[in-house]
């Protein structure tokens, strides 16, 4: 969905940067100058910043997006388009050489189009400075344009939620246990993290804790679920058993 050129095939790499570095910096600050966004023109008129522009907290400068021609304005050094989706309107600006080139030919009214550009904006008014248009030779695309828009959004907010948990989970680790009691554990939802805080407190002794024991010191409302909690623990490594398939220790 994010690449450095027309292809949108999906690229979420990233990751924290060592000032220190500085090949690597301009390395990624080149990649993310590159990185292309699938939008709908509604995104872009939306969008709280033309300078640091973010969509689902992805930085970006280069977007792409469709729709149809619904107005030409040509002078002799640019071609303005007004161009629509069914989420809004924007016009569109192709600045032209001082010797006009094929790429440079106006594309008709009631075209649907593809562009690829950066936002842009005067007298608070948007605009797209073209990069690169051409028409659809398949309608689609449309349907394909959407589908990309929706996986970039369903992505990136998994990306944020995930990120989110690791920053809690690291957190999390450096304060006191007894301040986090009611704060479960990373992965685990906290009925989960409440049978694997009771299995925790035994970690000292030989064989942990036993499975009738830990039924005895769970609220009713989970006693039924215990057995499935403890096998997913298992599952993810969060616990292992000792002695019997019913004591269990923490990792």
């Amino acid at each position: 969905m994010w690449s450095s050129n027309s292809d949108t095939s999906a690229d979420f790499g990233g990751g924290f940067l060592d000032n220190s570095r500085k090949g690597e910096q301009d390395n990624v600050k080149i990649r993310r100058v590159q990185t292309i966004v699938p939008v709908m023109i509604g995104h872009l008129l939306s969008a709280s910043s033309t300078d640091e522009t973010k969509f689902w907290d992805i930085s970006a400068r280069m977007f792409t997006f469709l729709g149809i021609v619904r107005n030409v304005q040509e002078t002799a050094t640019k071609i303005s388009y007004d161009v629509e989706d069914q989420t809004g309107t924007i016009t569109a600006l192709k600045w032209l050489e001082a010797d006009k080139k094929a790429s440079d030919v106006t594309i008709l009214m009631n075209t649907y189009v593809r562009i690829v550009g950066l936002l842009r904006e005067q007298n608070d008014e948007r605009h797209i400075l073209i990069l690169r248009m051409w028409p659809l030779q398949d309608l689609n695309e449309l349907t394909n344009h959407i589908l990309e828009v929706t996986f970039a959004t369903l992505k990136a907010e998994a990306m944020a939620k995930k990120n989110k948990e690791l920053i809690n989970h690291q957190n999390g680790s450096t304060v006191d246990k007894g301040a986090n009691e009611d704060v479960p554990h990373y992965g685990m939802t906290g009925d989960q993290s409440l049978v694997y805080k009771i299995i925790n407190a035994k970690i000292d002794t030989e064989s942990g804790i036993e499975r009738a024991e830990i039924k005895g010191q769970v609220p009713p409302r989970i006693l039924s679920e215990v057995d499935n909690i403890l096998d997913f623990l298992v599952s993810e490594g969060h616990i292992y058993t000792t002695s019997t398939d019913d004591h269990f220790k923490t990792t």
